[in-house]
């Protein structure tokens, strides 16, 4: 452990500002729990897309190139807005001491986080050091693969979040990730999943055939299941936390509309975002995925997705994403060093 073009002009997507850097670290490595090396530092290109040269055999089948993080962002610019402004729906307190964001990505939630809770103690752990330098100083990256045996003190933190990551993560290490979670939190700690179920769901019988938009999300998800992953693992969260022994497990489902359909104007722009974090990710979304996990070439790709790049942009279709909100608490006794 080391301690493209948008469909639309969205000028406010948030993004990191870098008008703010006085007030964060001055030294360029001092996000990082340990110096990176060059290493880690390092990236592996493929298909013309980038990817992070830590752990190359690690499940994560997605670029971290500049367009990935923008999409990072752009996601959670999307999710923020749709969760009522909050970045949290666990009951934290004022005043916590230690927050742990798996997959951190570009750290934009975590930074966030540090910033709003002064009080705490904040890492962002990924499996990519694509992090800004100048960050809150009481905020620091781990650079670390959340599939591996965990090294982190049992009983440290008072909250861990995850979002957008389920889907990243292998079938068959999910319930162990959960596990580890559990050992790691303080008792009455919170854990907290925001994920989204990867399949358009429609309310009003306007999903109707030909939907590229829906060919796509089926070949996608067979890809990833072929690769070991659960695009579906949204709807289990709830179930594998109780199995773990969480309690006080809560689950709420959100819709993410696709596209700016909607009549509700913080629904038509959360789903304006939607739109263009596919539009501007499909081939991201699908080089690994359709290469290792369906035996297609790029080339195949590149002409599959022109269809299905129109189709997102197909307003009659009133279809949305469910986003699953599920929290759970440590018990206040037992599992101590579990």
């Amino acid at each position: 452990m080391i301690q493209a073009e948008h469909d639309v002009d969205e000028a406010d997507i948030a993004t990191a500002d870098d008008d703010g850097d006085s007030i964060y670290g001055s030294e360029a490595s001092s996000c990082y729990s340990a110096s990176v090396t060059s290493s880690i530092r390092n990236n592996i290109h493929e298909n013309g897309l980038r990817y992070h040269a830590f752990k190359q055999d690690a499940y994560y089948p997605f670029p971290n190139d500049e367009n990935e993080q923008n999409r990072d962002d752009i996601k959670h610019a999307m999710t923020v807005m749709l969760c009522g402004g909050k970045l949290h729906f666990a009951p934290i307190g004022d005043n916590p001491q230690a927050i742990l964001d798996l997959g951190t990505g570009t750290g934009i939630w975590a930074i966030e986080m540090a910033d709003k809770y002064p009080s705490a103690a904040v890492e962002g752990l990924d499996l990519s050091a694509i992090q800004p330098n100048y960050v809150p100083p009481n905020l620091k990256f781990i650079i670390d693969d959340i599939e591996e045996e965990w090294v982190y003190p049992a009983n440290s933190y008072d909250y861990i979040h995850c979002r957008h990551v389920a889907q990243t993560i292998k079938t068959s290490h999910n319930s162990c990730n959960v596990l580890s979670v559990i050992r790691t939190l303080k008792p009455g700690g919170y854990f907290e999943f925001q994920e989204i179920l990867y399949y358009p769901e429609c309310d009003d019988g306007t999903m109707t055939a030909p939907y590229p938009v829906r060919d796509w999300v089926d070949e996608l998800n067979n890809g990833i299941a072929k690769l070991g992953g659960d695009n579906f693992g949204a709807s289990k969260l709830a179930a594998q936390m109780r199995d773990a022994g969480f309690v006080n497990v809560e689950e709420i489902v959100l819709k993410l509309p696709l596209g700016v359909w909607p009549r509700d104007k913080l629904l038509k722009r959360a789903g304006l975002y939607w739109r263009v974090a596919i539009s501007d990710g499909l081939r991201n979304i699908c080089s690994r995925v359709f290469t290792r996990g369906l035996g297609w070439n790029m080339e195949a790709i590149d002409v599959y997705l022109v269809e299905v790049r129109k189709s997102l942009h197909d307003a009659s279709k009133h279809v949305y994403f469910p986003l699953y909100i599920v929290v759970g608490q440590k018990p206040e006794t037992g599992l101590k060093g579990r």
